[in-house]
């Protein structure tokens, strides 16, 4: 053949038969059909967007087209990520593809807020709303701003090209719990060492301003106290403020006194505070000093309008009762109606009598006496009274009724002109300690079986009985 293959244009081609075959030539036109130009693609926006969006793509040419999606059309709508191409067939030939063109369809993002991270309080701080997702996507609020006294929904809108969602967020604004009252236990003026209990009206979730979370608390310091109510989500409004003052006690004072406060009924001594005002005695008085005359115990505080000091050390007041000054005679023995004292018989005119320092006093010769007793730091001197001796003096109108010795040691001798019928001895107290019986005008009473003593002798004889005092050594 010839001439050589042309793949470009409309060509006649001879065939030349190879000799000896006794063949002619022959010739042969080829047509070459024109290549349909290359289209191109133009989009209807941008290839990349969201999804849920799409793209126009159309082809250059009007006609013939292979979209590489299959499509014939000369534009197509495009919603999925991808590369698109067309070509171009005439009937005959198809055109070389068009440059690819890439769409590429972005998933929607949802915003990713996670606020607020702690409850919201009807009233209180409420955070901005942020204009950028943790995950990147900006855009507005709608409302722009928490309302912090009521729960609402906030709408999110992203800003374009960001194929993210809107996102509607609900906020909720907790109210506050109710706000507590305190009542105290008593006053709530206090003196040191004192304390008063607060109590909230609220059972649970108590917060005080000294930090106790307890419903009452016990409260010793000046200060001022306050309770909120805290229900999980909010703390109420504190309470309100409850003033403690806790004053200092006044001095304790000391006392003095004018004198012993061991004395004798009727004496008595003046205990005086240190403390010019305020004094507040243990038996009632409030004057700076006192008068006492009477056994006990004193001690003195001091008020100084607002608290009471500690006592003062105590004073103790002895008062001795006076001994009894009373003096009883009998028979010529004197006895001083006090017993259990320290005695000192004298005579009316003030001389001590040597050796009566007994409760008894027997006195030798008559007159007038008195005695000085001495009980515990108390004296009083007695009376004077009056003292008759017993003895033969007495019966001076008898001279033939004897007794002999006075005082006697052993036995003591008793004669009359009549016979003597009976004696009888008796001790101080009366008591019986000997009886005798005799019909003889003589008769003898052997007492050395007696202890050393005053005793009274009783004679009775047919005509006349006598009693006299008789001293046993």
């Amino acid at each position: 053949w010839s001439p050589a293959l042309n793949n470009t244009a409309a060509t006649t081609y001879t065939f030349t038969p190879s000799a000896g075959q006794c063949a002619t030539t022959a010739t042969m036109t080829i047509t070459v059909n024109p290549v349909p130009e290359t289209p191109t693609i133009t989009s209807s926006g941008a290839t990349t967007f969201c999804r849920g969006g799409n793209v126009v793509l159309t082809s250059s040419a009007a006609t013939g087209n292979i979209w590489s999606n299959g499509a014939t059309t000369q534009s197509i709508t495009v919603s999925n990520s991808g590369e698109y191409s067309v070509l171009i067939s005439n009937g005959n030939c198809t055109s070389l593809s068009s440059a690819p063109t890439t769409v590429t369809v972005n998933n929607l993002i949802a915003p990713n807020f996670s606020f607020p991270t702690t409850p919201l309080c009807s009233g209180g701080t409420v955070p901005d709303l942020p204009t950028t997702s943790p995950n990147g996507i900006s855009g507005i609020w709608t409302p722009a701003i928490i309302n912090n006294l009521t729960s609402g929904s906030y709408s999110f809108i992203p800003d374009p090209e960001q194929c993210s969602l809107l996102l509607v967020l609900s906020i909720t604004i907790n109210p506050l719990p109710e706000t507590p009252t305190v009542t105290a236990s008593g006053t709530t003026n206090l003196c040191t060492g004192g304390n008063v209990v607060l109590t909230s009206s609220a059972a649970t979730g108590n917060v005080w301003s000294n930090g106790a979370t307890t419903p009452s608390i016990t409260v010793s310091a000046s200060g001022t106290y306050s309770v909120s109510v805290d229900n999980g989500n909010c703390t109420s409004a504190p309470s309100t403020a409850t003033t403690v003052t806790v004053n200092p006690l006044a001095a304790t004072p000391t006392i003095t006194t004018s004198g012993a406060t061991t004395f004798c009924e009727g004496g008595n001594v003046v205990l005086t505070s240190s403390a010019a005002t305020g004094n507040v005695w243990s038996n009632g008085a409030t004057t700076p000093s006192i008068t006492v005359s009477a056994s006990g115990i004193y001690s003195v505080s001091v008020d100084n309008g607002n608290c009471i000091s500690a006592p003062s050390e105590g004073a103790t007041v002895d008062v001795n009762a006076a001994p009894l000054a009373g003096v009883a005679e009998a028979l010529g023995i004197l006895t001083a109606a006090q017993t259990g004292a320290a005695y000192q018989w004298y005579d009316c005119s003030g001389t001590p009598i040597f050796g009566a320092t007994g409760q008894t006093f027997v006195p030798v010769v008559d007159g007038s006496y008195k005695v000085e007793i001495s009980l515990g730091t108390c004296t009083v001197t007695s009376a004077c009274i009056d003292a008759t001796v017993l003895g033969i003096k007495g019966f001076d109108a008898v001279p033939e009724f004897k007794y002999y010795p006075n005082p006697v040691v052993d036995v003591l001798n008793i004669s009359y002109a009549n016979p003597i019928l009976k004696t009888t001895v008796f001790d101080i107290a009366e008591r019986t300690v000997m009886t005798k019986i005799a019909h003889s005008e003589t008769t003898q009473l052997n007492l050395s079986g007696l202890p050393a003593g005053v005793y009274f002798v009783e004679v009775h004889a047919a005509n006349a009985s006598t009693v006299f005092r008789i001293i046993r050594k």
